[in-house]
């Protein structure tokens, strides 16, 4: 057999192998992928720190004023919530579902396909197979096309010339054998070299590229299917299912020698130059229909999400409008919640002991106002309650690169408060222990002064948290109080039922739980002692 017959054979025995293999992996995807559901489970993605969701987002709140702040997020630990429900197949989706719960303008789940999810297996599997086929690309940005954005390096015609350099080396051996392999490689090294340095400053705008081209791929396979919820399709993007075969990437498949050996091939002549400025001239000439496109990948796996994460709930409710009211309403990240009632009249001051439950029923409240708005859900039987923005203070930490103290910090939080509730139609305002960060005296005049401004606006809902009982007698005209109490236990200790009441608290904690955990006894005693003179003082 001739030289050249024994290497095409072992060419396309390294290609079959690969497509094999390729075959092998997706067959067992699509075993895994079939068991998620009634597992409740999701495929595997990649953990750690490292890892973004909010490249999309980022993009959207250039040109958008109303969601939820990084202090809000932050305040209600909003990361635990979005990793709890995080079933997407792609990162569009995790994108997605990041702009819901910062409730971005019109992002959330479509609840007619959130529906034939949940009841058709048939079509819940095929979704599935077409969006696990997309898969993630770890902190990929190819939102970033679905947006006007900066230029980028211009195509240079004079590559092609370069492209062509190991083939027009071939007629030198015209003049010699020596020279022949001299020139071949001497010009293979030139396009090597200069087809590593491209790669090497656009490896990730490349990667970008490849998924975006993968993701107006999987739109169409979508959109082809007869559950479809799109009423308009938009404009079909030419030569992309072209380029998607071109845009081959190795960055999941390092052990499958023919897309190595391809990709090598692809260097040889500098390929991946010519499809990536064809694949940026396309993208930029049809910006408008590849961001519909990575909205409907990211509704169908938001949508997806939504409806198993639904299915992990005690129980759950869809959202209705109207004055605020919930029945049965738990906090989903709590191991053993404590469902509460609640309707609102008038701004709420709550009251009570030290672990009592203030600060988790506002938190409560808050984050099911944000799964109301983000993915049409709430941890809760009933909840009826009027779009509008969340706005928190709770969770302040001592700024030391700013150089700012407790108390400037919640200053300036409380601050944003005030200049939001004058701009947006309907605001929830969460505060907890107002002003702590300061003396009595002027806590309780300040606080006063706040509390009464935030609440007189008739569009902004009001919940606050204080151990200050003064406040209650101030404010008794316009504010609604509520408080949470505790009980001493046979163990001699403190229990709590996280039951929400009317009314104002009448006890406190503080000293008994020095004597529960165990502090000297005549600390304890002198406390109570302080507190009998102080309580004579006031009287």
């Amino acid at each position: 057999m001739p030289l050249w017959g024994t290497y095409t054979i072992i060419a396309l025995g390294i290609l079959l192998f690969g497509i094999g293999l390729a075959i092998s992996d997706k067959i067992k995807r699509h075993q895994k992928i079939k068991k998620l559901w009634e597992n409740q489970s999701n495929l595997y993605r990649p953990k750690g720190n490292h890892i973004k969701y909010h490249q999309y987002f980022d993009f959207l709140r250039e040109n958008e004023s109303s969601y939820i702040d990084d202090v809000t997020w932050n305040d209600l630990d909003m990361n635990r919530v979005f990793s709890k429900m995080n079933y997407n197949f792609t990162t569009v989706g995790e994108e997605y579902m990041y702009a819901a719960l910062r409730n971005a303008p019109n992002h959330t789940v479509n609840e007619s396909l959130t529906d034939v999810i949940n009841t058709n297996r048939t079509i819940r599997e095929k979704i599935s197979f077409i969006l696990a086929d997309l898969g993630r690309s770890t902190n990929n940005n190819a939102s970033r096309f679905a947006f006007k954005n900066k230029s980028y390096e211009k195509y240079n015609p004079l590559m092609i010339f370069i492209s062509l350099l190991p083939f027009l080396s071939l007629f030198s051996f015209a003049f010699g054998l020596s020279i022949g392999i001299f020139t071949v490689i001497f010009c293979i090294g030139i396009v090597m070299s200069l087809s590593l340095s491209f790669k090497s400053k656009t490896e990730l705008l490349y990667s970008d590229l490849f998924y975006a081209v993968n993701i107006i791929d999987t739109a169409n396979k979508l959109l082809n299917l007869k559950q479809s919820h799109q009423d308009i399709t938009p404009p079909k993007i030419r030569s992309i299912k072209f380029l998607s075969y071109l845009m081959l990437s190795d960055d999941n498949n390092e052990a499958n020698i023919a897309l190595q050996l391809i990709n090598a091939l692809k260097m040889l002549f500098m390929t991946d130059y010519h499809i990536y400025h064809y694949a940026l001239r396309i993208l930029r000439k049809n910006q408008q229909s590849y961001s519909s496109y990575f909205q409907i990948v990211g509704q169908y796996d938001l949508s997806y999400s939504v409806a198993m994460y639904r299915q992990t709930l005690p129980y759950y409710a869809l959202p209705e409008i109207g004055p605020l009211h919930t029945e049965e309403m738990y906090h989903p990240l709590l191991i053993c919640p404590v469902a509460n009632d609640y309707s609102h009249h008038q701004s709420v001051l709550l009251t009570g002991s030290n672990a009592s439950g203030k600060s988790t029923f506002m938190k409560t409240v808050a984050l099911n106002i944000i799964l109301a708005q983000g993915i049409n859900t709430t941890a809760s039987e009933v909840f009826h309650y009027q779009p509008g923005l969340v706005l928190t203070s709770m969770n302040l930490e001592d700024s030391l690169a700013k150089g700012d103290s407790y108390f400037i910090a919640e200053i300036k939080s409380i601050k944003r408060i005030i200049q939001a509730i004058d701009t947006y139609d309907v605001t929830y305002v969460f505060i907890d222990e107002i002003l702590r960060g300061t003396n009595t005296k002027e806590r309780i005049a300040s606080a006063t002064a706040i509390l009464n401004h935030i609440s007189s606006y008739k569009h902004t809902l009001l919940f606050a948290a204080t151990h200050d009982i003064e406040l209650t007698e101030i404010l008794k005209d316009n504010f609604d109080f509520y408080f949470f109490r505790e009980h001493l236990t046979e163990d001699n200790d403190v229990a709590f039922d996280y039951v929400i009441r009317k009314g104002v608290t009448t006890t406190s904690n503080a000293i008994e739980l020095m004597r529960i955990h165990q502090y000297p006894e005549h600390l304890y005693h002198e406390a109570k002692e302080q507190l009998a003179k102080l309580k004579n003082l006031n009287t």
